[in-house]
């Protein structure tokens, strides 16, 4: 475990620069658009992706471990949570 965490920060890291990629709610999106604009200003290093394609495709995308974090209206269900689990 500890190995597939060194090697994906060495990924996410390389160049200097780190990009942080998220996916879900629509509604929030206007938000955080402008608080990762703000936030890269500050830290020109780090970049937040962030895919505005619905909860439940934010909720499948974390589930999947396709994204690193993922933003929904409503909350995970319990055969949601058991699926991530099982995973990760």
């Amino acid at each position: 475990m500890l190995l597939v965490v060194l090697a994906v920060a060495g990924v996410l890291w390389a160049d200097g620069a780190l990009s942080i990629n998220g996916a879900g709610a629509t509604f929030p999106y206007p938000m955080y658009s402008k608080w990762f604009d703000e936030y890269h200003k500050k830290n020109a290093n780090i970049a937040i992706n962030y895919q505005s394609i619905g909860s439940g495709g934010g909720i499948k995308q974390v589930t999947e471990g396709t994204v690193d974090f993922g933003a929904s209206d409503v909350t995970m269900n319990d055969e949601q949570l058991k699926a991530y689990q099982d995973k990760h």
